[in-house]
This record gives C-alpha cells, sequence and structure tokens, in this order.
C-alpha cells in the first residue's frame, strides 16, 4: 500500500479527500491539520505521496515542501490550493513540488495526478549506482546531464511570459514533457494543458477536432462541439508533430494566433481565444519551409523561442540515471525488487544508439525487468534485436553496385528490424510504433512495401 499524507486546515477537506482516494483501497492514508505539525512530521518518515495545501493556517504550505524533500528527495509533494496564487504555486512548483491542484478537483483529476506522481516521481530514482545519484527531474522528465539542464535553466526563465514556443527533437526525446513544464511554471498552470496530435487524424476530422463545429455542419453533425482550442482557453495548447499539419490548417491555425479568435465549422460567430501555443516537432521545419510544406509566416509566429532536446546518444550521461528511475518504478509498482544491472548490462545500455531515445530505453528496461530471474539485470536479459548490432554483408552483395548493395542492407534491416517488433508487441501497430519511435502511418507504409505478416 502506498503510504499517502494529507495536509489541509479544513476538517472538510481532508475527509472529502480520503473519502475519494478510499475509492481505490490502495492508500494507507493520514491526515494532518496542523502546518507546524506538518514540517516537523514529514521529517521523521517517508510518504509516497504528500498533498499539502498551499496554506495551512499562518504556514506556507512551500515550507511543507521544503521540509519534506530535505528529509527524504524521493517524496513526491502535490501542492493543492483555493486561492489560485500564481506566484505561490511557481514557488512551489521551483523548490520542488511534484505538481499543483486548483480546488475544488475532481476525483478523476486527483487520482490521474497521483498515477503521475507514482509512474514518474517529482524526483529520480535514488540508487546504489552513482550515475543515478545526482539525477534531477521536472513533470516526470529525468536528467542530470548538463545539455538538459541548460534546457531546463531556459524553461524557468520563459515559462512566466506569454511567447510561444516551438519544441524539436526525434520522437521520443520528451517534448511533451518539457512543454508541460513549461506550462506547470507558467501563470497559466491553474488553466488545462491541451495536447493534440496532428497527424493523428484525417484533415476532414482534424479541423472539427481543432476548431469546433456547429450542429448540422456536416454529416453527423448532430449538436454543436467545442474544439480543443477552446478548452485550452485560457491555458496552453500543445500541438505535437505540428510538420505534419496541412496547409489549409496552417493557414487557419496563423489566423487564429494573430486574431485570437476562432470559427467553428459551419459557424458564423467569431469566438475569442486567449492561449498559449507551444508545439513540437521532430522534423525539420526551415527545410519544410523551403520546400513549400510549411507556411514561413507560421513558422515564425510558432519559434518565438525555440528548444532543441538533444537525442539520448547526445547525452549518454542521462542513460544510467533514467534506467535506474525505471527500474525503481517498476520494482515499486510490481512489489518485486530488481536492484540494479550489472557492469555489462550497463555498458550494453550506454553504447546502444537509442534510435527510438528515452521512449525506447523505458520499454526495454521494462521488458528486462520481466524477463529477469534474479535481483540484478544481465547482459542476457536485455533484449536487443541481433539487427541493431550488425547487419551481414555477403559476398554477392559486396559485388554488387553501392546504390543496389546499399538498397538489399536497407530492406533486409527495414524487414528484420520490423518484424522483431511487431512479433515482440503482438502486432499492435500503436506499440510497435513508440518502440521504433517513428509514426503509425511509417509502420504501416514498410508492412506494405515489403508485404510483412502480422499477426494482431
Amino acid at each position: 500500500m502506498k503510504k499517502i499524507l494529507i495536509i489541509d486546515d479544513e476538517i472538510e477537506m481532508l475527509k472529502s479527500i480520503e473519502k475519494i482516494l478510499k475509492q481505490r483501497n490502495q492508500y494507507e492514508i493520514e491526515l494532518l491539520q496542523d502546518g507546524q505539525e506538518a514540517i516537523n512530521y514529514v521529517q521523521t518518515k517517508p510518504f509516497d505521496i504528500i498533498l499539502t495545501d498551499l496554506r495551512i493556517g499562518e504556514i506556507s504550505g512551500i515550507k511543507v515542501v521544503q521540509s519534506a524533500l530535505s528529509a527524504f528527495p524521493e517524496s513526491n509533494v502535490i501542492v493543492i490550493s483555493g486561492y489560485g496564487t500564481i506566484e505561490s504555486s511557481v514557488e512551489a512548483m521551483k523548490a520542488g513540488a511534484f505538481d499543483f491542484l486548483e480546488k475544488p478537483f475532481s476525483a478523476k483529476k486527483l487520482f490521474d495526478c497521483f498515477d503521475r506522481a507514482l509512474s514518474h516521481g517529482a524526483h529520480a530514482s535514488k540508487s546504489s549506482a552513482a550515475q543515478a545519484d545526482n539525477a534531477k527531474s521536472i513533470t516526470g522528465f529525468i536528467y542530470s546531464s548538463d545539455k538538459i539542464q541548460e534546457i531546463i535553466d531556459m524553461v524557468y526563465k520563459i515559462a512566466p511570459g506569454n511567447m510561444n514556443v516551438l519544441i524539436t527533437g526525434e520522437s521520443g526525446t520528451g517534448k511533451e514533457l518539457i512543454a508541460r513544464a513549461i506550462h506547470s511554471l507558467s501563470r497559466r498552470l491553474v488553466n488545462p494543458f491541451v495536447p493534440v496530435n496532428c497527424n493523428a487524424l484525417p484533415e476532414n476530422l482534424f479541423e472539427s477536432e481543432l476548431f469546433g463545429h456547429e450542429r448540422g455542419a456536416f454529416t453527423g453533425a448532430i449538436k454543436t462541439k467545442p474544439g480543443l482550442i477552446e478548452f485550452a482557453d485560457q491555458g496552453t495548447f500543445f500541438l505535437d508533430e505540428i510538420g505534419d499539419l496541412s496547409l489549409s490548417l496552417q493557414a487557419k491555425l496563423l489566423r487564429m494566433i494573430e486574431d485570437h479568435k476562432i470559427r467553428r465549422v459551419g459557424g458564423q460567430q467569431e469566438i475569442n481565444i486567449d492561449v498559449r501555443i507551444i508545439s513540437a516537432t521532430n522534423i525539420d521545419l526551415t527545410q519544410a519551409v523551403r520546400d513549400k510544406k510549411f507556411r514561413e509566416d507560421l513558422y515564425y509566429r510558432l519559434n518565438t523561442i525555440h528548444i532543441e532536446i538533444p537525442s539520448l546518444r547526445e547525452r549518454k550521461e542521462d542513460i544510467l540515471p533514467l534506467a535506474y528511475h525505471y527500474l525503481k518504478e517498476l520494482s515499486n509498482r510490481n512489489e518485486r525488487d530488481i536492484s540494479g544491472f550489472s557492469p555489462e548490462a550497463e555498458d550494453i545500455l550506454i553504447a546502444n544508439d537509442w534510435q527510438g531515445n528515452v521512449r525506447e530505453l523505458q520499454n526495454m528496461i521494462s521488458r528486462s525487468y520481466y524477463l529477469c530471474s534474479t535481483k540484478i539485470i544481465q547482459k542476457s536479459d536485455l533484449p536487443l534485436p541481433a539487427s541493431r548490432h550488425c547487419i551481414e554483408i555477403n559476398q554477392q552483395n559486396i559485388n554488387l553496385p553501392f546504390k543496389n548493395a546499399k538498397d538489399v542492407i536497407l530492406e533486409k534491416f527495414e524487414v528484420e528490424y520490423l518484424t522483431y517488433h511487431l512479433k515482440n508487441n503482438h502486432g499492435n501497430i500503436s506499440q510497435t510504433a513508440l518502440d521504433c519511435g517513428i509514426d503509425r502511418r511509417s509502420i504501416h507504409r514498410l508492412i506494405k512495401k515489403y508485404n510483412i505478416v502480422y499477426q494482431e
């Protein structure tokens, strides 16, 4: 059972939260009303989650955050407030709080926050491995490298403003987590963070999802539906894979950014919108502009602030802290303790090129955890596909012209690589795309290209 401490000077609020949490029967819950007592008590024993009000009588909840984390850095502290004091909540996040919830909140919102806290943790796992000792975290983004620290420093600087931000980097590097960090440290944090994947829906449906539609706007539009942008009003709108947005939708998005207004599909009335746009892509937008696939005027509107997240192979010092963090997550969740990796396994983790970046690493650690039969993950437990290590060049291929030989070898690699991941994921296209660090359309294209047979 996860140990939970709830701190609030209002007994009704304490009982209400306790009642919600007891629905799951997963938590061992303690309640405290006195702020000074809370500051002292959190120093005496560890909790998986501490939920504290921003104001406990005359005591600041920030002092509770600082006191708890100074004694037990692995604790997850969530700050709640009914005052909407943005400056204080931002200060709490800087002090190390995992998240901020505005009162009143729904049971779903509370459970979602708890699940994220227990899954990611506000702080990196502390392990016996020296490489993991200095790991840090912000909204679940685990790191220890100087390269990422520079990015986090920039996040703290730009978060309080309203400038649009463009985040670039390979798939699986954590672009959405950085976007969430910006939102969590901004003056908009009490309002929605609404993410949308620009390649998740066909264009005819995407416009309706983005801007909403009026009743009767098209076949099947039986009632008026607000768009995702409206749900993000006063908050942050995160456009992932912005490079996949069609030119016609780019024009409408540009108009919304310039005019701060939208019009639903089939509607005549303009609706005022106040959102901060954070966009992300894994493609070169400057090249897309040159190729006339992306509007130059929209590019400059989105790219007020640019953050480039380096790939995992460019910051290898983050690999082991991440690996130990995910291993501890799994051990806590499954009550089966795997304490670490053998030196040979660590060497393999560091040497791997991680084309799928952090997402691929997380999936590999998960598989290794379940394959491992001892207290230490061994080299043999790491399910690295053979095609990652070498591609056989036989005598027949070596005598071909360069381009022909390259095509033969590339085909062999793509078929073996994709077949391995499809088999490993029992034909699940979405999970295979996540593991490989490419989108679903690319997976379908390769399956069709090579006529790969798989079972769903």
